[in-house]
Formats: structure tokens, C-alpha cells, sequence
């Protein structure tokens, strides 16, 4: 039959794998309540329109659109940062901030399938809204850090900053935007004529490691000015981490996010043995604006999933088997209620002997006949 399994994109998550998701999401939780966050829920659809404002996107392709009984058209959200954005613009107009809020939920995106890709999945994140410093993107890092020791998985997270790039297209020009979000780098040589700029785009995807990557950089300022105050932030950004002991973050300028969106510090984060990234996010200053709020606010999102294949977690396993002929099922069904009060997970078994319990997983069984 056509729909014995689900569309291209969607999935069935089995027991197994479904205790890893809520592992991941109650570390989610519980660090970021440690921090001061504290948990909101948004609508799965928004009008149409928030979303294509706050995300900013030119594809509106990739969004699942429906139109409900009045008429409107409503999306169903891709990311949540827009509808927290939209929250804290209509909920807390007149507050200063800074607001702690974290999520976790489903989120759609109608792109083309690919087999790592998914078109449902789950993102948990926090939003720190009303801080312009650097310390706010430095919490950030650091209950990013907290979340994968607490799941005792080695995140690497590569920093960059969203101006590098502007920087660069300030000191050629506007033409070479595209061969950028392409990485076009035959396209890219024909736009630049100084050899020192061109020397700093090529160099660009392999200045990573620590704080010897800002001076290395550093010595381009002279050709490109717009450099100066991104490199600083991130220096004075990687000193702060570490000296706090932190010590997952590595700057790398090759990677660019979404530099339309993103105003500041901006980083993405890997483990190892997975080729995408499993948590992404940055500083986005201009987003509340577009609703009419002028707050500054960084933030983060992880994959949940995706951290969840690689998270070690024993499968559960019940604390007490009952295994029971007919005659005995409502002794079955009273013991089973006792010890369920006493806290313990119960499974009950209809069986014949006593050796049909041998093939069950259980910490202990009790046989009644």
C-alpha cells in the first residue's frame, strides 16, 4: 500500500529512540532553568506574514502555508525565534528586559528530502532578549557548553562574527554578495582587485583555533576597516570563554550563517561523527524591530534529533514483571497497582508458565498461578 509508512521527510520514532529525544530535552530544560530561563509555548501556526518578516526569507517555498476558515493565510512555524520575537513584541511591549525564554517543539520546513534532512523535527532552544552586551552571547556559549557536558557529548563549537562579511563587501563591492552565498571562489576573485583583500578571502575558511586566528586576521584592518570592531568583539568574546574555562568554542571565520539576519557574534556546533551542524544561533539586533520593538537579543537552537542518535542512554526496562494464568489476573492487577504506588514501572504478562517470563526484560518477576 502507498501509505504504510510516512511521507519522505517524517518519521516514526520507536521507544528506543524516543527515551534518547526526551533525554536531550529534559537537559534542555534543566539547564536552562539553572540559568534563569523559563519555558514558553508558541503556536504551532502563525500568520503567514510574521513568519516571511521576521525570517526574512526569499524562498517562501520551504514554508507549509494553510488558509483557515476566515480566510487568512497561516504558515506553520519553520524556527521559533520569529514567534518569540512576535511574543515578546505583543506580551511585553513595554518591558526593558533583559527576558530569559527557552522552547522546545516541532518545527516544519517544506524542503526538497534528503536522508539526514528532515522536514519534521524538534528544536529546543533559549532567546536572551534585552542584552546588548557581549556577556549575553557569553551565556549563551556557556549554556550551550552546559547542556552537552550534562549529556557527556563533545560539542565543537566554531564562532565567527555576522559584519565579517559586509566588512569585505563595504571595501570591494555590493556585486560580489552573491558569489559569497554561492562560495563561488572563481566569481569572487573577478570582483576583487586589491591582492591584500583577496588574500583575506582566501585564507577566510582556514582561520580557525584560538585567539592567534584574531591576529592573524588582524593585519588585514588596514585593507579592510570594517574588520576592526568584529575582530575585538571576538577576542575580547574567546578570552572571556576561556578564562570562565569553558573550552568547546573555537573561533573559525569561515563560517557564515545567515549574515542578512545576524548582527553579531554567530556560531554553529558539532559532535563528532555527524557532518551537520547540531546547534546553531547568534546575535539578531534587527529582529523585535521589524515588530516594532527595538531590543537587541541572541540565542541558540538545537537539533534535537540529531543529538539524540549520538546521546548514550540505557534502553529502560520495567522494575517488575507479574506474570499471571487467568485465574490470577485481578491478584495480577492489584499487585501490579500496589507497586505502582510504591513508585515502580509495572508491566503485567498473561502467560501459562513460568518460563514464558525468561524471554522479558525486567529487574525482578514475580510468577502467580
Amino acid at each position: 500500500m502507498r501509505y504504510v509508512s510516512p511521507p519522505p521527510g517524517f518519521k516514526d520514532y520507536l521507544p528506543k529512540e524516543v527515551e534518547k529525544i526526551r533525554l536531550v530535552e529534559d537537559t534542555i530544560r534543566k539547564v536552562s532553568e539553572s540559568f534563569g530561563y523559563k519555558e514558553v509555548i508558541t503556536p504551532t501556526l502563525e500568520y503567514a506574514d510574521v513568519i516571511q518578516l521576521g525570517t526574512n526569507t526569499k524562498d517562501d517555498t520551504i514554508l507549509y502555508k494553510v488558509i483557515d476558515r476566515d480566510g487568512a493565510l497561516l504558515s506553520i512555524r519553520p524556527e521559533f525565534t520569529t514567534s518569540i520575537a512576535r511574543l515578546v513584541t505583543t506580551r511585553y511591549r513595554d518591558g526593558k528586559g533583559p527576558f530569559r525564554f527557552y522552547y522546545i517543539g516541532k518545527v516544519f520546513r517544506n524542503i526538497q528530502f534528503q536522508p539526514l534532512m528532515q522536514k519534521e523535527f524538534t528544536q529546543g532552544g533559549a532567546e536572551l532578549i534585552g542584552e546588548s552586551s557581549l556577556f549575553g552571547d557569553i551565556e549563551i556559549i556557556s549554556l550551550i557548553e552546559e547542556i552537552f557536558e550534562r549529556l557527556n557529548l563533545p560539542i565543537h563549537i566554531e564562532v565567527s562574527h555576522a559584519r565579517i562579511i559586509p566588512a569585505i563587501i563595504e571595501a570591494t563591492s555590493p556585486s560580489i554578495l552573491d558569489a559569497i552565498k554561492a562560495g563561488d571562489f572563481v566569481s569572487i576573485k573577478s570582483h576583487i582587485n586589491n591582492k591584500n583583500i583577496l588574500s583575506f578571502v582566501e585564507e577566510l575558511p582556514f582561520l580557525s583555533g584560538g585567539k592567534d586566528v584574531i591576529e592573524e586576521a588582524q593585519r588585514y584592518i588596514r585593507y579592510i576597516p570594517g574588520l576592526k570592531e568584529p575582530l575585538e568583539q571576538l577576542s575580547k568574546f574567546i578570552s572571556n570563554l576561556e578564562d570562565l574555562g569553558y573550552k568547546r568554542t573555537k573561533i573559525n571565520l569561515g563560517v557564515i550563517r545567515d549574515f542578512e539576519y545576524y548582527t553579531g557574534i554567530t556560531f554553529e556546533g558539532y559532535i563528532e561523527g555527524l557532518g551537520l551542524p547540531v546547534v546553531g544561533g547568534g546575535r539578531y539586533d534587527g529582529l523585535l524591530e521589524r515588530f516594532g520593538v527595538s531590543l537587541p537579543a541572541t540565542g541558540f537552537a538545537i537539533g534535537i534529533e540529531r543529538v539524540a542518535g549520538r546521546a548514550l542512554k540505557e534502553e529502560s526496562e520495567p522494575d517488575l514483571v507479574i506474570g499471571y494464568t487467568e485465574e490470577k489476573f485481578k491478584e495480577a492487577m492489584n499487585l501490579a497497582q500496589i507497586k505502582r504506588k510504591e513508585g515502580l514501572k509495572v508491566e503485567i504478562v498473561l502467560c501459562s508458565k513460568e518460563s514464558d517470563l525468561v524471554s522479558r526484560s525486567g529487574r525482578s518477576k514475580i510468577f502467580l498461578c
